[in-house]
């Protein structure tokens, strides 16, 4: 790389290399919200209640340094009916629009056909990576009160760099404009897939991504670097404090060949099953927090601040995390209801 950039940041060329995948580093983003929406990182963890989730999650990263890390992550999935069943897939929710709504509880005990999908937008310094992933699960009961489910998605991403935000020492640098220069963008096609194992209370999925292993290729150039596999466990089980409170311990694990790996352990504690704050050590040099509340029609929201313990944590003004979620339900049909209401008394 030296031959390549001579910039004068050491910092931006310590960035490039991890986003690139130079020694199999994490490549892979990293939400504060995985625990509570495993979706993320997990194509089997969508429709395990009745009603359709979307979220979208917006992550600046390392703040106070040009460049730093930038992650914009649309997810959505919703259970659907197969065959000729009339009923509708969706359960009723929050029908009175309630404020502080409780956030759907998980089905279980019966057979599912989960769809899904997700769009990322990912940038740190010149580099910017889009992906667009669909991806389908089906879930089984494993006893009345367990479902065991497995998932895999399909996507497309565009890896390409933003040659205005290159730092060139020589402003004509020959080697930079042979090697990058006019081959500044990859095409991908890519799978991941994971299983889950969940009840009312319990949570439990594991998942991998980039299960292809592209190569990192610009054009003609062919690197040395990979798109490389990344394993993640998400474990979770909500204990019942009393009627409104509840504490739920929570366990993200992040492994990638020739990295540590990473742990989030931490809790949640919630209110009625509506607001929430979480508190979660990171063994990477992180402490974090997330507060989180229901509003209204169905919709919530979240924030999270993240502090490194590290090396760095002097010199950046932490990342800082925020989640917008809409569930989707059947809406209730009171004027049919009392229609046939009538209807029935006068027979």
């Amino acid at each position: 790389m030296k031959n390549i950039f001579h910039t004068t940041n050491y910092l931006l060329v310590t960035v490039l290399i991890c986003f690139a995948g130079v020694g199999h580093a994490q490549q892979e983003g990293h939400y504060l919200n995985m625990a509570s929406n495993p979706f993320m990182l997990n194509p089997a963890a969508g429709g395990m209640s009745k009603v359709a989730h979307l979220e979208l999650s917006t992550r600046n990263q390392w703040s106070g340094y040009n460049g730093g890390p930038r992650s914009v992550l649309l997810v959505g999935h919703a259970p659907i009916k197969v065959g000729k069943q009339s009923e509708s897939s969706l359960d009723e929710f929050n029908s009175q629009n309630d404020m502080l709504f409780q956030s759907p509880k998980r089905s279980t005990g019966v057979m599912k056909h989960v769809v899904g999908g997700k769009a990322v937008y990912d940038a740190i310094g010149p580099f910017v990576k889009t992906s667009v992933y669909g991806s389908y699960a089906f879930h089984l009961p494993f006893t009345k009160k367990i479902n065991f489910g497995g998932g895999i998605g399909l996507g497309w991403s565009n890896l390409g760099i933003i040659q205005d935000r290159v730092i060139l020492f020589q402003e004509d640098d020959a080697a930079y404009n042979q090697f990058l220069g006019n081959t500044s963008s990859q095409n991908i096609i890519d799978a991941n897939a994971g299983v889950v194992f969940y009840g009312e209370k319990l949570f439990v999925g594991i998942s991998t991504t980039q299960l292809l292993k592209n190569s990192v290729e610009f054009t003609d150039v062919v690197t040395e670097s990979n798109f490389n596999r990344h394993y993640f466990l998400v474990a979770k089980y909500n204990f019942s404090v009393n009627e409104q409170f509840s504490i739920e311990p929570t366990l993200v694990t992040k492994y990638v060949q020739n990295s540590p790996l990473s742990a989030d352990i931490g809790a949640r504690f919630i209110y009625n099953n509506a607001s929430w704050l979480a508190l979660q050590y990171r063994t990477s040099n992180a402490i974090t927090f997330q507060l989180g509340t229901n509003i209204i029609q169905n919709i919530y929201a979240a924030y999270g601040y993240e502090f490194g313990t590290g090396p760095l944590r002097t010199g950046t003004n932490g990342t800082h995390e925020l989640q917008i979620g809409f569930y989707i339900g059947n809406n209730r049909n009171t004027a049919k209801e009392i229609k046939e209401s009538k209807k029935a008394a006068e027979e």
